[in-house]
């Protein structure tokens, strides 16, 4: 009587689980299965249970086949017994099995899928490979034996093919030499011999052996004396084919034998991962869970259903049992949901001490308890002549005899099927019997003096069943620390029940209500009122902490986005300096293989030194350009006008150039400064991006002396990669600071072939004009 686990249905679980088994071994194991009373071993398999579940999510379901349970055969094997074909053909199947595991094993782990606690297994499975492909190489799929299984067999079935082939020419060439003794002209299969059908009247035209003769007595069935020699020499080949299909057999036969004990390991492994999948795929169709579990007599459901009911449709329950409260007191009205919430603890933990999860939300403990009774629902016995409150009792008083502390009780009706008073009392009095032990206790009942019996003890506590009053219908969850009424009344006006009939039951209902109890139900309507307010209060939490959930999820990916940013900027920022270290070894690998260098290509050298590397104009933002708009041109640093656009090509017009731009060369009305900062502002920047067309004459007026240098060596640079020969220098006559800069440039540059003054209608001393090397 430990445990009472037909009353709860734990067979009807056992049931769902098994069906879920590919061998017939782990069926009857799992129907066989007998809750656990230590918790390392619960704990171990909940825990393995659980594993596979989520491994089964992640990588599918591990390659197990039908029927793959080959024990008897491995018995066979340790009596070195030679196998059948059929029994060869089991052993491959279960091989290819195995084969189709450790592949299943090497992609979960490619694929970094956590075995966890399934890991022991699959790495412990032995590897067969080799057996495997022996019977492969003797046996083809049908389990016939292969021509080249072994060189005799090859040759005798070459043999055999040939004298085949002889017979049959034979038997033609005879059909056509005795076409007028025929009947037809045929060859047929008589006593496993080729004949030929002969008229009786020419039966003793032809040598032979007559195998039959038609049912007419027309017709004689002959094996021509032309083909018994070839047919007794197929007879002999046949004999020895048989023999080495045997041999061959035996030779597969001692291979597995000698495997026969890394096989049964493999089986073994098998058969537990077989098991803990039945339970954990039953787990998945139910959505379950791990629950906690101690040895404290904690009982904490958190949204749990019983695994029976249409999980889509089942109004989960809270409840809750310790030391403090042991015993649980549940009202309401008839088919509210009193009798489906004691099942539902009963029956979960009945499930998690058989290693089963269980259809409750994270967070839920049970106890482990050594002894779960069960009273529930009208068992009368006919047999026995026992009456409803017969065989409840009767059950009652086994309990009380073999109860003990950390036993769970389960009580539906306490009380019930006799007179109410009595009835009472007797409740009153059976749970004053059990309350002595160390036991959790839930009892339903519709009697108000146990709802007041309840209130004065201080180890139990009262739930109630949720019925609408507006909808007069159950609502079939549980509120707990209140107490339900049956809701009698308003039932039976529902199902139309006389008015007059019903207020009058009223009447005498509230005569004989007592002030206490009229107390009970002022204070249980507030204690809902508080219930409602708390449920609100925890949905809100609930949200709250959801969308903080949310704001850090943000945050933390917008910090991440963050740092791939800023490495993608470094990494390209890194790569351009590396770029330009490049280039310049390039550069100076390429002096070093010189032995002498051209104006041209030092000018050159000097121009790729200067220039800056591509701005990242990605993320620049560009004004809203239009014909007629003036610009800013930023690689010239000058201003100019928007004459036309095509695409993403814009036509400015400054000066005496007429080119084509992008959006983000140009940059919308910028003011124009004075035309002394213009000409230094070209100065400033043309080192890092030089004009594109070279010119003849530098206007060097404005410039202080020291800026002269500066200005002489970028427009000699332009001159030299343009080819020009000649360059007009224009210092102007001034207090001579600058012609005195330009003349100590030209006598230190060993890119000028020689220079004069300006002469008639070019500026006379007022420039000087410079010829290039």
């Amino acid at each position: 009587m430990r445990f009472m686990t037909k009353t709860l249905e734990l067979n009807q679980i056992l049931d769902l689980v098994a069906s879920y088994a590919k061998s017939e071994t782990i069926r009857q194991e799992i129907l066989k299965l007998e809750p656990m009373t230590e918790l390392e071993v619960i704990e171990r398999q909940l825990t393995e249970t659980q594993d596979m579940m989520t491994l089964i999510t992640r990588a599918g379901l591990i390659p197990l086949i039908e029927d793959y349970d080959i024990h008897q055969l491995l018995r066979y094997a340790g009596l070195e017994r030679v196998f059948s074909i059929q029994e060869l053909l089991y052993i491959r199947l279960f091989l290819s099995m195995e084969r189709d595991v450790h592949t299943f094993k090497r992609e979960a782990m490619r694929n970094k899928i956590q075995l966890n606690s399934i890991e022991h297994y699959l790495t412990h499975l032995h590897n067969h490979e080799s057996l495997l492909s022996y019977i492969h190489s003797k046996m083809d799929e049908d389990g016939l034996i292969l021509d080249d299984a072994t060189p005799e067999l090859l040759k005798i079935r070459r043999d055999l093919s040939k004298l085949d082939k002889q017979l049959q020419d034979r038997l033609s060439k005879l059909v056509i030499d005795y076409a007028s003794y025929l009947n037809e002209h045929v060859i047929v299969i008589r006593n496993n011999r080729f004949c030929i059908p002969v008229k009786d009247a020419f039966k003793n035209k032809i040598k032979g052996v007559v195998h039959d003769v038609s049912s007419s007595k027309q017709t004689v069935y002959i094996e021509p004396e032309a083909t018994r020699q070839i047919t007794a020499e197929i007879e002999s080949l046949k004999v020895l084919e048989e023999k080495e299909i045997q041999k061959i057999i035996a030779l597969m036969s001692e291979e597995v034998h000698q495997a026969s004990a890394t096989l049964k390991d493999n089986l073994d492994i098998f058969l537990s991962l077989d098991f803990l999948q039945s339970k954990a795929r039953y787990a998945r169709t139910l959505d379950c869970n791990k629950p906690h579990i101690n040895q404290q007599g904690i009982i904490s459901l958190i949204q749990a259903k019983h695994p029976l009911l249409d999980q889509k449709t089942a109004v989960p329950i809270q409840l809750e049992l310790n030391k403090d409260l042991k015993t649980l007191l549940i009202t309401g009205p008839n088919t509210g949901g009193k009798t489906v919430a004691l099942k539902t603890v009963g029956l979960l933990t009945l499930m998690m001490q058989c290693g089963l999860l269980i259809p409750a939300s994270e967070g839920t403990n049970l106890a482990i308890f050594d002894q779960v009774f069960a009273d529930i629902g009208d068992e009368q016995s006919i047999q026995q002549s026992l009456s409803t409150f017969s065989s409840h009792l009767t059950k009652i008083i086994s309990m009380i005899e073999h109860v003990k502390d950390n036993t769970l009780i389960l009580l539906d009706e306490l009380g019930s099927g006799t007179d109410p008073n009595e009835g009472v009392s007797l409740a009153m009095a059976i749970l004053n019997r059990f309350k002595v032990y160390d036991i959790r206790m839930m009892v339903t009942t519709h009697y108000s003096e146990l709802k007041s019996y309840a209130y004065e003890e201080p180890h139990m506590a009262t739930a109630s069943v949720a019925f609408d009053k507006k909808t007069l219908k159950p609502l079939y969850y549980l509120q707990m620390g209140t107490t339900g009424s049956s809701h009698a009344f308003l039932i039976a006006r529902r199902l139309g029940l006389k008015d007059d009939v019903v207020k009058d039951a009223e009447t005498i209902y509230q005569g004989r209500q007592t002030d206490l109890a009229k107390v009970m139900e002022k204070l249980n309507d507030e204690m809902l009122y508080i219930e409602r307010q708390k449920e609100k209060l925890a949905f809100e939490i609930s949200e709250s902490k959801k969308v903080k959930t949310e704001y850090q999820v943000l945050r933390e990916k917008l910090l991440k986005e963050q740092d791939q940013i800023i490495e993608q900027i470094k990494y390209k920022e890194e790569s351009k300096w590396q770029a330009l270290k490049d280039e310049a070894r390039q550069i100076i690998t390429e002096l070093q293989k010189k032995q002498s260098i051209s104006n041209p290509e030092i000018a050159q050298i000097k121009f790729q030194l200067n220039q800056k590397t591509e701005s990242d104009t990605t993320h620049r933002l560009t004004d809203e350009l239009m014909v007629g708009d003036d610009v800013f041109i930023l690689p010239y640093q000058q201003y100019g006008k928007i004459v036309s656009i095509k695409n993403e090509d814009y036509r400015v017009i400054f000066g005496q150039f007429d080119l084509m731009f992008k959006s983000f060369d140009l940059r919308k009305e910028q003011p124009k400064p004075d035309p002394k900062k213009s000409i230094r502002q070209v100065k400033t920047n043309a080192g890092a991006t030089p004009e594109k067309k070279a010119q003849f004459e530098l206007d060097l007026r404005g410039f202080r002396f020291e800026e002269v240098k500066d200005a002489m060596d970028q427009a000699i640079d332009r001159a030299l990669l343009s080819g020009l020969s000649t360059m007009r220098i224009i210092h102007g006559f001034g207090s001579g600071a600058v012609r005195k800069a330009v003349y100590d440039y030209i006598k230190s540059s060993p890119y000028i072939k020689g220079h004069r003054f300006g002469g008639e209608g070019e500026g006379l001393n007022g420039v000087t004009i410079i010829t290039l090397k």
